[in-house]
C-alpha cells in the first residue's frame, strides 16, 4: 500500500519511468513537442524486451511469444491450438514466477543486513515524524527540527504503514511508512499529552494565518 513521502513502495512504476525517459529524451526533437507520438514505439519496446527480474519480456510472458518486428511480415502468422498454447503460457509464467522469486531473494540479501527491526505501533501511540517532507515556516532546514511530535497513531494500517492524527491546514498525505516515524520520547517528570495536547502541538509547528482580501492595490501580467 502506497504510503506518503515513501517512493520506493511501487520502485518498479519508478525503474520504468526513467527507461522510457530516456528513450524520450534520445529520439525526441529539438523543440520536444513530438513526444507523446512516441509512447506507442516506446511501449512497443520497452514491453518487447527481456527484463532482469523474469528474464522474459512482457510480450513473452502474456502472449508466450515475441511479435514480429518486421514489416511486412518474413513469414505468415500461424493459429497453434488453444491447448498447446495454454500449457505453453503455463509454463512460461511458472518460469517467470520462479524468476521473481530468485530476484527478490537477491535484493533481500543485499538489503535485509542493513536494516533492524521494527516497532510495533498500536492505536493511541504517541510517535514523532520525521521533518524531511514537512514545510515549515523556518529559513533554515539544517537547523530545524528533525522530528516534530507528538502524534497519535489513529489507525495502523499495516505493519509497515500507520495513520496519523494530523492538524487540517497541513493538507498532505495521512498516512506514513514507518520508516518516516518513532516512538515518542518523554522524560521521567513529564507527563504524556493527551489528543488535545497533540493537536495542540501539531497546530502550532506552522503557526500559519489565514487573511481576508481587503483591497486590490494594483497588478502586472505575467511575462510583462
Amino acid at each position: 500500500m502506497s504510503t506518503a513521502f515513501h517512493p520506493q513502495t511501487d520502485g518498479q512504476t519508478e525503474w520504468l519511468n526513467q527507461t522510457i525517459e530516456a528513450y524520450l529524451r534520445s529520439f525526441i526533437s529539438y523543440e520536444q513537442d513530438d513526444w507523446v507520438s512516441l509512447l506507442p514505439m516506446a511501449e512497443f519496446a520497452y514491453n518487447n524486451s527481456t527484463t532482469n527480474a523474469t528474464g522474459v519480456s512482457p510480450f513473452y510472458a502474456n502472449y508466450g511469444f515475441h511479435p514480429t518486428v518486421t514489416n511486412p511480415a518474413a513469414v505468415l502468422p500461424l493459429n497453434p491450438a488453444s491447448f498447446a498454447s495454454g500449457h505453453w503460457m503455463h509454463a512460461v509464467h511458472e518460469e517467470a514466477r520462479r524468476m521473481l522469486d530468485k530476484t527478490r531473494k537477491r535484493m533481500r540479501r543485499y538489503t535485509d543486513p542493513h536494516r533492524k527491526e521494527l516497532p510495533v505501533y498500536q492505536v493511541g501511540d504517541l510517535v514523532m515524524l520525521n521533518g524531511r517532507n514537512i514545510l515549515t515556516r523556518r529559513l533554515s532546514r539544517k537547523l530545524n527540527h528533525k522530528n516534530h511530535s507528538p502524534f497519535q497513531v489513529e489507525k495502523v494500517i499495516s505493519p509497515l504503514a500507520v495513520k496519523l492524527t494530523l492538524p487540517r491546514k497541513w493538507r498532505i498525505h495521512d498516512i506514513f511508512h514507518v520508516s518516516l516515524v518513532e516512538p515518542y520520547r518523554t522524560g521521567e517528570m513529564q507527563r504524556t499529552p493527551g489528543p488535545v495536547k497533540v493537536l495542540q502541538e501539531a497546530d502550532d509547528i506552522e503557526n500559519s494565518e489565514e487573511y481576508d482580501v481587503d483591497e486590490i492595490m494594483g497588478s502586472t501580467k505575467k511575462g510583462q
